[in-house]
Parts: C-alpha cells; structure tokens; sequence
C-alpha cells in the first residue's frame, strides 16, 4: 500500500475555521518539500486595529513563500466551498504573469500537483 501525500498531511479538524486546517497541512506539506514560506496573517492586524499602509495588500494569498528552485509561491486556502474574491483573483494574475506559482487550495493534493508542475517546467 502506497501512502498519497494528502493521506500524511492530513487536515486536523478545527472548530469553526475549516481554512485553518488545511492551511497547516498544506504548510507542513511545503516545508517537508523544501520550500521557504510563511503565513500571511492579514486579519490579525486588522484584529489588532494596527492596520496601516504598511500591512499585507487585500488579497494576498494566505501562504506565501519560496520554492526550491527560487520561484515564488503564492497558496490561497479555501474550504470546500470557499471562492475567492475579485481582489483575490487580481492578485492571483499578477502573481501568474510575473512567473509566480499560485495554487487556490482545497487540499494538499492540490498544492503537490502545482507544485510537481512548476518544478518540471
């Protein structure tokens, strides 16, 4: 029996916040892969009501980071039925005509795939 990566990185059930839960698996997912990233926490600075021009533009992608052959990786998170925003998808085509890798994901399969593709390519 095979092992996929999505039945390793499993999500972990949260209360509430299903995007939280693949957002981690899809982290530990990335940084056992050898990429460089980081989350972007847009909401705790507005929870902080420290908002300001220096923060993280609308619609940046929840994970962001490096890949290990240096291109940039951009991952949005979404629950099952989650959509992205006008603003989300604005970045998501500046980020993709820059060369940028960005992945609207539902799972880890979803980044691994991506992230097969932009290795390869």
């Amino acid at each position: 029996m095979s092992l996929r990566s999505s039945d390793v990185f499993a999500p972990r059930r949260t209360r509430g916040k299903p995007e939280r839960s693949v957002q981690r698996a899809i982290l530990r997912y990335l940084r056992v892969t050898g990429c460089l990233v980081a989350v972007t926490d847009a909401g705790a600075a507005y929870r902080a009501g420290s908002f300001g021009g220096d923060a993280v533009p609308a619609g940046w992608p929840d994970i962001t980071g490096l890949l290990p052959n240096g291109r940039f990786i951009g991952v949005e998170c979404k629950a099952q039925r989650g959509r992205q925003s006008p603003v989300q998808k604005h970045v998501e085509q500046e980020i993709r005509r820059r060369n940028g890798v960005y992945v609207l994901a539902r799972s880890v399969d979803d980044v691994e795939k991506e992230i097969r593709d932009a290795l390869q390519g």
